[in-house]
């Protein structure tokens, strides 16, 4: 459970609205990270170009998908995430 409430559509600025479409857009949702960022437009605003680069092919990451899968993966157990 989050410690910050989740930014709703209704509650956030033109600003945060305009993220959370190109998020929906993007990712076919707004994620709920996206969501308690946005708290900070001048976060939220940087973090689905840095979301985009870490996660699509082709657009600047060095890496390739099944390494980057990989990372995820294990960071997630790392940190004993429940998903």
């Amino acid at each position: 459970m989050a410690r910050l409430p989740f930014v709703q559509d209704d509650d956030a600025s033109p600003e945060v609205r305009a993220v959370f479409e190109a998020a929906n857009n993007f990712n076919g949702r707004v994620p709920n990270a996206l969501r308690v960022f946005a708290h900070s437009p001048a976060i939220v605003k940087f973090l689905l170009p840095l979301q985009a680069v870490l996660q699509k092919d082709g657009l600047g990451c060095k890496l390739d998908a099944r390494v980057r899968a990989l990372a995820m993966n294990k960071v997630s157990a790392l940190n004993a995430c429940k998903y």
